[in-house]
């Protein structure tokens, strides 16, 4: 066994990349399916124009929760968009983010950890999960 410092950073190296794999498995596998169409594109565009999500929603004549699930997934399909203020729209503090966060690791689904933390809205836990697929903080 080689035993040099190359021999363990690439263990090391190859360890946290099976980790990184799985844990991005399993956060994908919490967050579900997400096809990016036409309606969620115009949400992103406007809300990249600075348009408030309560304006947005009026335009697409939705509810303003599915204006807010329309970014959410554009943000993890990779659409450009502002995470930071969309997570300040959501009322996402760093503190929220880190308690969220540690239990989206560990529980095998989303209902699991909104029992956990009910003041936490869906959308606001999705948010999160995103954010982490996407390796993003707030």
């Amino acid at each position: 066994m080689d035993s040099s410092p190359y021999a363990c950073e690439l263990i090391l190296c190859t360890h946290f990349i099976c980790y990184r794999n799985n844990t991005t498995q399993h956060l994908l596998s919490l967050y579900g399916k997400v096809k990016v169409s036409n309606q969620k594109l115009r949400a992103v565009d406007a809300f990249n124009k600075g348009m408030r999500l309560r304006d947005i929603a009026c335009e697409l004549c939705v509810q303003l929760p599915t204006a807010e699930v329309y970014l959410i997934d554009s943000l993890l399909a990779g659409k450009d968009l502002d995470h930071e203020r969309l997570g300040e729209y959501l009322h996402i503090t760093n503190e929220h983010f880190l308690v969220l966060r540690d239990e989206l690791l560990v529980k095998p689904r989303l209902s699991m950890v909104k029992q956990s933390y009910p003041s936490f809205s869906y959308n606001q836990i999705r948010f999160v999960l995103a954010c982490l697929i996407r390796d993003l903080e707030v």
